[in-house]
């Protein structure tokens, strides 16, 4: 079902790099599908410390004093109420929080997933460029709006060992550029199974201090259904 947006597509607080150009802003569809969405997709995941540095990506409002992880997700979506589409996110976890983390940074290819993913959960999303191995197995992704302060991402994911069925709860807080704290909830089942994810990026802006290149323990989620609820008051 499609509806005029609680919010509109520049209302997300995020990164430099989520930031819109008017001149995509202008292209982007006036309708979205309304919240929940219920999604089909394959998932690749991967975590790692990052410094005091990454503090900063959390607007005020809900900056927290210490920080603990960053979560990171490459996804695949089959099926979805704006059709298929990939994305790329990193979600903050704060130090001692109540479970809900934060993504300051996602970026997909689809104009109705921007308008979605903004106006619904005021997740600041950007327009990338992916580029897939024949394999499905390694990615690479590249800023394309705005394609200033630059990045690029190569994933590379190397599935081992046995796949367990596995739901996994999703809780997230994000802020629109007025200072309202929203939440949202969801969740995430489907067959994991571990792995290990080399990355190497490159971040020319604030995003730096969330991207650190490495090999890392992660997973593969495949056959996912993929459920996100509607925006609510944190």
């Amino acid at each position: 079902m499609s509806a005029k947006a609680p919010y509109s597509v520049t209302q997300a607080a995020g990164l430099p790099e989520t930031e819109l150009p008017g001149a995509l802003v202008e292209l982007l569809p006036p309708t979205v599908a309304s919240a929940p969405w219920r999604t089909r997709c394959r998932v690749v995941t991967w975590m790692h410390a990052v410094d005091e540095a990454a503090l900063d990506a959390f607007p005020k409002v809900i900056r927290p004093d210490g920080i603990a992880m960053v979560a990171w997700a490459l996804v695949r979506y089959e099926h979805t109420p704006v059709g298929p589409y990939d994305e790329i996110a990193a979600t903050l976890i704060p130090d001692g929080g109540d479970g809900f983390g934060h993504i300051p940074f996602i970026a997909v290819d689809s104009y109705p997933s921007i308008v979605g993913g903004r106006t619904n959960w005021l997740l600041p999303k950007s327009l990338a460029r992916f580029v897939w191995s024949k394999d499905n197995l390694s990615a690479n992704v590249t800023a394309d709006a705005p394609a200033k302060p630059g990045w690029s991402i190569n994933v590379t994911v190397w599935p081992a060992g046995e796949a367990s069925k596995q739901k996994i709860p999703n809780q997230v807080q994000q802020v629109s550029t007025n200072g309202e704290v929203r939440r949202f909830t969801g969740s995430l089942a489907g067959s994991m199974q571990p792995a290990t994810v080399m990355v190497d990026g490159v971040a020319e802006g604030p995003l730096s201090a969330l991207l650190l290149s490495g090999s890392y323990e992660g997973t593969v989620l495949s056959d996912c259904k993929f459920e996100v609820g509607a925006l609510n008051p944190a």
